[in-house]
């Protein structure tokens, strides 16, 4: 496997020289980490980003490749979507402290919106920081009252390694498209690989609840409006982004005359004890570990050997949107977090990933 990799990589290398540059990180960064959590800020897209931290490893709760920037917040104004990060309309600049980092968007002409995570404890019995409380202030730069809303974007990974990438108060396992109307009854949802966790608080004393929270596709969230429809029980593939969800948070719309303010607040918390289980008892843990053990002595499929003939035709039907190295770069990123979380419950899905891998590399060889 490392063979191939290391393989595909030189490829990358080299198809990598014929496009375009990208722009690296650019100004200076900031990192906070304390007691389970680690926060980064990342010039280069106007993201922050999020680790759990469980002994000397850390691991990403939302997606940092292509410097997190499918992690973001959205304003709307009634008739436009104004994304706040570098592809978007807006201006960005980070602050930080011991406790906290803060960022400050202006869209000129329209509002100004400053993010702030404050690292804390979820219980203040609890004796290190394994929380993360967020602020926004969105002041309105309008020069007439005029409904704004918020959508809050996180491409969240730590689940995608299960059958179930999320779940809440009244969905234990959430493996399709899906919304909830916080309320005190459904009040949070969790994205947990079974032993590290974040856990978003949606409803309660301190939160903002939004009108809604909804987990989807990536390519899904990215469309959807304030007021987009979902459907409940959609696949969370798509052509490009396979197994790929997100969650988004949305506000309703505030009507703010010019300088006049809005302000929201939720919370994140972080855990290396996948929060008993996603949900379930603690005592069901064990259980549902042994379960995980017996997948694990499941043989492979011995993979399906082709003619040449069969293959050429393979070949030239590979979808020309993949024929590129952020494609490349993307399947090669998807078989490391695989390998890394738990390669023998995933060995399947490694293979297929490495056959598109083989596919994709060998109609670019054949380019050349």
């Amino acid at each position: 496997m490392k063979k191939a990799l290391l393989s595909a990589a030189c490829l990358l290398v080299a198809v990598s020289a014929a496009l375009p540059k990208q722009s690296w990180r650019a100004g200076k960064d900031s990192a906070l980490q304390e007691g389970l959590v680690r926060m980064e800020t990342v010039s280069a897209s106007g993201a922050v980003l999020f680790y759990v931290v469980n002994g000397k490893k850390i691991y990403p709760a939302v997606e940092p490749s292509g410097y997190g920037e499918s992690s973001y917040i959205s304003l709307y104004d009634g008739t436009r979507e104004y994304r706040l990060n570098k592809s978007g309309s807006c201006k960005y600049y980070f602050e930080s402290d011991e406790k906290s980092l803060t960022e400050v968007f202006t869209v000129k002409g329209v509002a100004e919106l400053r993010a702030v995570y404050t690292l804390s404890k979820k219980d203040p019995k609890d004796e290190i920081i394994n929380s993360v409380e967020v602020k926004y202030s969105l002041k309105s730069l309008l020069g007439k009252e005029k409904p704004l809303a918020l959508k809050a974007v996180y491409n969240l990974r730590l689940g995608e390694n299960r059958k179930a990438h999320y779940s809440s108060a009244l969905k234990n396992e959430i493996s399709s498209e899906y919304v909830i109307t916080p309320s005190a009854e459904d009040s949070w949802i969790i994205s947990s690989d079974s032993q590290n966790a974040v856990e978003f608080i949606l409803c309660g004393a301190g939160v903002t609840a939004p009108q809604r929270a909804a987990v989807a596709n990536k390519e899904t969230i990215e469309r959807a409006t304030p007021s987009a429809d979902f459907t409940p029980g959609n696949s969370f593939d798509s052509l490009l982004s396979y197994n790929n969800s997100s969650l988004a948070l949305f506000w309703p719309p505030v009507a703010l005359g010019e300088n006049d303010t809005a302000n929201y607040a939720y919370k994140i918390n972080f855990s290396i004890s996948d929060f008993q289980n996603s949900g379930k008892k603690a005592a069901e843990a064990p259980k549902a570990e042994k379960q995980e053990e017996e997948k694990k002595d499941v043989p492979l499929p011995e993979p399906e050997k082709k003619s040449d003939d069969a293959l050429a035709s393979e070949l030239d039907s590979v979808d020309p949107s993949k024929l590129n190295a952020e494609y490349v770069q993307q399947l090669i990123n998807h078989i490391n977090s695989l390998e890394q979380s738990d390669p023998s419950l995933n060995k399947i899905k490694i293979q297929q990933l490495q056959t598109e891998v083989d596919e994709v590399l060998q109609v670019l060889r054949s380019r050349k």
